[in-house]
């Protein structure tokens, strides 16, 4: 199935993530890449763990902070715990977690983990790959931070403590930018 995304939207994310010309601001003990000027986030549309089918449009209006992980990626189990707790510090401010996992298995691979982990933002499952190609989502864990418009704003790659105190900081920052 091909990628219903424009084919020059995951090479504006990988250049943007990788080249650091495109950032404004990198937050120094976190690395979270604040872009100067956001761009449109390729939509998508998948499934849960539940079943439902999830549209990245559906969550407009809120920012959202889209983790790309898979079950065999230690460092993507590492972070979860602390996405959990930043997500119940921050959703009252209109922040959505969401983890994409691309484990080939699908749900049957990633329900145990979710449950072990203690996960209750949503987890969305890209089996195919497809959602974390039309990202540039290749090596995990990589993040994108979209506005309330559906736009990149920031992005990180590799595993963050996103419960720290500097995690916190760029992300209340940044979602009281205008």
């Amino acid at each position: 199935m091909r990628c219903p995304c424009p084919p020059l939207a995951a090479l504006v994310l990988i250049v943007a993530v990788l080249l650091p010309a495109h950032a404004a601001d990198r937050e120094p003990a976190f690395g979270l890449v604040r872009f100067k000027q956001p761009f449109p986030a390729p939509e998508f549309t998948t499934g849960s763990l539940d079943g439902a089918s999830v549209r990245l449009a559906d969550l407009r209006g809120r920012y959202v902070l889209l983790n790309f992980w898979a079950t065999w990626c230690p460092p993507c189990l590492e972070e979860m715990p602390s996405m959990q707790t930043l997500y119940e510090a921050f959703r009252e401010r209109g922040l959505v977690v969401v983890a994409i996992s691309s484990d080939e298995g699908g749900a049957s691979v990633v329900d145990g983990f979710i449950r072990k982990l203690g996960v209750r933002f949503p987890v969305l499952l890209d089996p195919d790959r497809r959602v974390a190609g039309a990202y540039g989502a290749k090596n995990l864990p990589v993040t994108f931070l979209l506005d309330p418009q559906g736009r990149v704003i920031a992005a990180a790659q590799g595993a963050r403590d996103w419960a720290s105190p500097q995690a916190r900081s760029a992300i209340s920052g940044l979602l009281n930018t205008p």
